[in-house]
């Protein structure tokens, strides 16, 4: 990974929508959850980034190819922030989602926001009910 160190570092913007969240109106659409990131990022002054999306597919699982290619990015150093809209759109699977959010990404050097949940692991204070809101969201998934 050492060879990595000298390239420039991006914001991952991982955006998904199910079948599921059509039904929930346009809050949740990819239009609009890019919108959301994007703005963001230009208001914390967070200049590089690379959306990664995935179209029609669930929560409950992470073999989808958007975070499969984020993931592949972030293994290789490229990534040093995942940015979502919210806990649900990262993943509605407990464990996983703590998986990655809890032990992963810490151990890569990558920071998790979830702009509208408040979640950002560089504040531990704000993260205290992180675990409770992926319960809810794989029960409601």
């Amino acid at each position: 990974m050492n060879r990595q160190s000298n390239m420039e570092k991006w914001a991952a913007l991982y955006v998904r929508l199910s079948r599921d969240d059509e039904n929930e109106g346009d809050s949740n659409s990819i239009s609009h959850q890019i919108d959301l990131l994007t703005r963001y990022c230009r208001d914390h002054g967070i200049a590089d980034h690379k959306v990664y999306k995935d179209d029609g597919f669930s929560g409950t699982s992470f073999r989808r190819p958007g975070f499969q290619e984020m993931l592949a990015d972030i293994e290789v150093g490229l990534v040093n922030m995942v940015i979502v809209k919210d806990m649900s759109r990262f993943g509605r699977n407990y464990l996983e989602v703590g998986i990655y959010t809890e032990v992963r990404f810490p151990e890569m050097g990558v920071r998790f926001i979830a702009v509208n949940d408040g979640v950002d692991s560089d504040n531990q204070m704000d993260n205290d009910f992180t675990p409770f809101r992926n319960i809810i969201n794989e029960i409601i998934g």
